[in-house]
């Protein structure tokens, strides 16, 4: 119950900057690592903690990166009983499409596989 009201006292706009800054802190840490977040399996061998995914060893980068992950699926989770399934994907969308420019293609594939990251 606590999540839900915490959500609910920022507007989508701020939930959209918020997640946008998580993600662009996710992207700077798969950059740092040489990790293609969203290439298949991958995405899952970072929740795992498998750190032979990376092509650049930097265990604090990779241990934050992954980090950061639980967090971004958590507030997907928490805009998504906020704010209702359809609500929460376009903010998650919008985000993307703001992102994607900005990241070009650093990490390869990571727009290209729809709900992976969802």
């Amino acid at each position: 119950m606590s999540e839900k009201l915490s959500a609910e006292r920022h507007t989508p706009d701020e939930l959209t900057q918020e997640l946008e800054a998580l993600d662009l802190e996710i992207v700077r840490f798969a950059v740092i690592c040489q990790v293609r977040l969203f290439d298949p399996g991958v995405l899952n061998q970072v929740m795992d903690n498998n750190e032979q995914i990376c092509g650049q060893f930097h265990p604090t980068a990779f241990q934050s990166l992954r980090g950061l992950l639980y967090l971004h699926f958590d507030m997907h989770r928490q805009l998504a009983q906020t704010y209702g399934t359809a609500d929460a994907e376009e903010i998650i969308h919008r985000v993307r499409e703001h992102l994607r420019p900005r990241i070009g293609e650093q990490l390869g594939s990571l727009f290209n596989t729809r709900g992976a990251a969802d």
